[in-house]
Protein backbone atom coordinates (compact mmCIF):
# COMPACT_ATOMS: atom_id res chain seq x y z
CA UNK A 1 0.00 0.00 0.00
CA UNK A 2 3.03 2.35 1.20
CA UNK A 3 4.29 1.74 -2.38
CA UNK A 4 1.40 2.65 -4.51
CA UNK A 5 0.60 5.61 -2.33
CA UNK A 6 4.61 6.93 -3.22
CA UNK A 7 4.15 6.03 -6.87
CA UNK A 8 0.90 7.60 -6.90
CA UNK A 9 2.69 11.23 -4.95
CA UNK A 10 5.67 11.03 -7.95
CA UNK A 11 2.85 10.91 -10.72
CA UNK A 12 1.39 13.89 -8.70
CA UNK A 13 4.65 15.26 -9.00
CA UNK A 14 5.45 14.97 -12.24
CA UNK A 15 1.69 16.02 -13.13
CA UNK A 16 1.67 19.00 -11.11
CA UNK A 17 5.34 19.92 -13.27
CA UNK A 18 3.93 19.37 -16.36
CA UNK A 19 1.36 21.53 -15.83
CA UNK A 20 3.64 24.17 -14.78
CA UNK A 21 5.43 24.13 -17.75
CA UNK A 22 2.15 23.95 -19.74
CA UNK A 23 0.86 27.67 -18.36
CA UNK A 24 4.35 29.24 -18.75
CA UNK A 25 4.34 28.11 -22.60
CA UNK A 26 0.51 29.63 -22.38
CA UNK A 27 1.43 32.46 -20.89
CA UNK A 28 4.60 32.93 -23.33
CA UNK A 29 2.82 32.54 -26.30
CA UNK A 30 -0.01 35.11 -25.04
CA UNK A 31 2.25 37.19 -25.20
CA UNK A 32 3.71 36.83 -28.11
CA UNK A 33 0.45 36.62 -29.92
CA UNK A 34 -0.51 40.38 -28.26
CA UNK A 35 2.49 41.80 -29.45
CA UNK A 36 1.97 40.14 -33.05
CA UNK A 37 -1.08 41.60 -32.91
CA UNK A 38 -0.50 45.08 -32.20
CA UNK A 39 2.32 44.83 -34.27
CA UNK A 40 -0.56 43.78 -37.79
CA UNK A 41 -2.63 46.30 -36.74
CA UNK A 42 -0.14 48.90 -37.27
CA UNK A 43 0.63 48.09 -40.29
CA UNK A 44 -2.78 47.67 -41.14
CA UNK A 45 -3.67 51.55 -40.24
CA UNK A 46 0.31 52.53 -41.43
CA UNK A 47 -1.05 51.08 -45.30
CA UNK A 48 -4.54 52.60 -44.58
CA UNK A 49 -2.62 56.11 -44.20
CA UNK A 50 -0.88 55.64 -47.04
CA UNK A 51 -3.97 54.59 -49.47
CA UNK A 52 -5.66 57.77 -48.42
CA UNK A 53 -2.89 60.03 -48.88
CA UNK A 54 -2.53 58.20 -52.28
CA UNK A 55 -6.27 58.74 -53.10
CA UNK A 56 -5.87 62.39 -51.97
CA UNK A 57 -3.08 63.41 -54.49
CA UNK A 58 -4.97 61.52 -57.43
CA UNK A 59 -8.32 63.46 -56.27
CA UNK A 60 -5.86 66.95 -56.48
CA UNK A 61 -5.08 65.54 -59.89
CA UNK A 62 -8.09 65.47 -61.52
Amino acid sequence: MEKRITTLEVLVDQNTKSIDRLDRSVAELRTDVDRKFMWMIGIQLTGLAAMMTAIARLAKVF
